[in-house]
């Protein structure tokens, strides 16, 4: 019987999962996956290299996803778990300057340079100007939003609330900072849930009621704030027109939900859940890769659950970095680091600063345990 993973190897495997996912996952986004979403031999044949063909140190180079999360990460430990939206944009904008042919799209670019500017008075107005005042609805807030969920069991709204503020610095839209939020809520319950109490269907469940609650909760009460109408008529205009960006996320976990008992192909999951930039068309999936790889994939082989999760996120085509590191995140918080192979940890880039991150982001959890 194999023994549960530490809350500590939970930490560092989460960031570490998001690093090795985006690593690995990058080529073929450049490439696509040769064949198209299922095809697994061209994936599985790369896998196979590492550490053959493949086999120098840090030869795989981590893209934006890891460049921002790490900035996240950086700000919630300067800051002792809190969110500083000024103190986070700040780090997103010297990480850009500092290495910037990391692979940002050309939208967050102009963002991050404007909030670079000295005299920048507002750090999120930059993305609420995008697209003329609608904001991006691009997966940029979720790919890196990973070490926001890890925290203590019953800080759901703190959650909710963190991935919320650090996605609104560059995605204003709500299907943006949405898709940010069912992110890190699904890195959160990974973390917190028992191997042995590990059902697919039940923790997508979990999730549809806090997207269905809790994120309308806070839409409800933003309207509130705007208005003078009486509580009884917010409720009934809620019930009446609920926020169209939670629909949507609500509607992908329900299709989540009947793939794990139908397991359609994965060009299949790819058409429904998506494997595109969009928030909305990307974190369904690699949610969904987390979940169906917990059983046997036929034709992905390996036992590794981590490896089985990466291999079938980057099968699914498209956005294949992105993908990858949001469902490496969420395995890695559910498995633990010792589930990353070793060879992965050498040829990655970024694996070892994402160790030495998770374990100050532990610290300040046992440190806000031992006060509560």
């Amino acid at each position: 019987m194999t023994l549960a993973p530490s809350l500590r190897s939970r930490f560092q495997g989460c960031l570490v999962g998001a690093v090795v996912g985006d690593c690995i996952g990058a080529p073929f986004e450049i490439t696509g996956v040769k064949g198209g979403p299922g095809s697994y031999e061209p994936v599985l044949d790369f896998i196979n290299k590492l550490g053959v063909e493949v086999n120098k140190p840090e030869q795989l180079k981590y893209t934006d996803d890891t460049a921002m999360a790490r900035c996240v990460a950086e700000s919630l430990i300067a800051n002792k778990g809190s969110m500083e939206p000024r103190d986070l944009a700040m780090r997103f904008a010297e990480e850009f300057q500092k290495s910037p042919n990391r692979g940002y799209g050309a939208n967050v670019i102009v963002v991050l340079q404007q909030i670079g500017e000295e005299d920048i008075k507002d750090v999120f107005q930059p993305a609420k100007c995008q697209f003329d005042g609608s904001g991006s609805y691009g997966n940029g807030g979720a790919m890196r939003v990973a070490p926001v969920g890890l925290c203590g069991k019953k800080k759901v709204d703190e959650v909710i609330e963190k991935a919320r503020t650090s996605a609104l610095l560059t995605h204003s839209n709500k299907l943006g900072y949405n898709g940010a939020i069912l992110q890190a809520l699904a890195v959160h319950q990974a973390l917190h849930t028992d191997h042995d109490k590990m059902d697919p269907e039940k923790f997508t469940e979990y999730l549809y009621g806090l997207m269905e609650e809790k994120v309308e909760t806070a839409h409800e009460e933003e309207t509130e704030s705007r208005t003078h109408d009486s509580k009884e008529s917010l409720l009934r205009q809620v019930k009446r027109r609920r926020d169209e960006s939670v629909n949507i996320y609500c509607d992908r976990l329900k299709s989540l939900k009947t793939f794990l008992k139908s397991d359609p192909s994965a060009d299949t999951v790819a058409s429904v859940l998506g494997n595109r930039i969009s928030a909305h068309n990307s974190v369904g999936s690699a949610l969904y890769s987390f979940l169906r790889c917990l059983k046997p994939v036929e034709g992905i082989p390996t036992e590794n659950k981590l490896e089985r999760t990466i291999a079938y996120a980057i099968s699914l085509d498209g956005d294949t970095d992105t993908i990858a590191s949001m469902a490496g995140a969420i395995a890695g918080a559910f498995y633990g680091v010792e589930s990353v192979p070793e060879h992965w940890l050498e040829l990655c880039e970024g694996c070892h600063t994402a160790i030495r991150q998770a374990d100050e982001l532990y610290e300040i959890f046992e440190k806000e345990k031992s006060q509560e």
